[in-house]
């Protein structure tokens, strides 16, 4: 299980966005619930994540990468499952 972390994104106009949520169900939330109001990642989005008193910044071309990884390297049910979520744009 992943750890809970505030992630937030900041829109072409500057403002930002954040949601405390599961670090590994970010993408999850904000593919599968447009409305919750967080802008539609693109390739120019950085996530702020905030977990355990330390600061992480991720570029969203990073992400996609790690997540194209994992869904070729986990295997079993595990890597059945990361399969099964929504894949960045």
């Amino acid at each position: 299980m992943g750890k809970w972390a505030t992630v937030t994104v900041t829109d072409k106009q500057g403002r930002r966005y954040s949601l405390d949520v599961n670090a590994r169900s970010y993408v999850t939330h904000v593919v599968r619930n447009p409305a919750c109001g967080i802008p539609k990642l693109d390739a120019s989005t950085l996530f702020e994540v905030s977990t355990e008193g330390k600061v992480l910044y991720v570029e969203v071309q990073r992400l996609k990468k790690w997540i194209e990884r994992r869904r070729i390297d986990w295997k079993g049910p595990r890597g059945y499952l990361f399969s099964q979520r929504p894949m960045l744009e």
